[in-house]
């Protein structure tokens, strides 16, 4: 999977190089189109890491409460790294600095249930 996987990353490289030199305009859409087809390769891998949250999950006794957030929050941050990217390769560099801001404010609105779950089980145990 990771062959395929950086192959297709040095194919969309290459065109991304010919391109810029003879139509710029279809660089940005060359690399629009390898990221999403990266990411459309790794989704097997997502699934099979949420399969290990969820029997991880099932083996000890913390709640789906928190593993659920868990699995967001990294989604997210997966995601809006990806999306920052593709606007910083495009040039909007200001755009792809906006874009990572607002997934760290997801991201903390997504740990907040994680925050308030550590801090439930700490004052069970005092």
């Amino acid at each position: 999977m990771l062959l395929k996987i950086l192959g297709v990353g040095v194919v969309t490289v290459i065109i991304n190089i010919v391109l810029k030199q003879y139509k710029p305009e279809f660089a940005v859409l060359a690399n629009i189109c390898g990221g999403l087809l990266i990411f459309m390769l790794i989704t097997n891998q997502v699934e099979e890491i949420i399969e290990s949250f969820t029997y991880i999950n099932s083996l000890s006794s913390v709640k789906i409460d928190i593993v659920t957030p868990i699995i967001k929050v990294i989604g997210v941050g997966y995601i809006t790294e990806f999306t920052a990217d593709l606007a910083e390769d495009s040039g909007n560099k200001n755009i792809a600095d906006k874009i990572i801001v607002g997934g760290k404010v997801a991201i903390c609105l997504l740990a907040v249930p994680i925050v308030k779950s550590l801090v439930e089980t700490i004052i069970a145990l005092i």
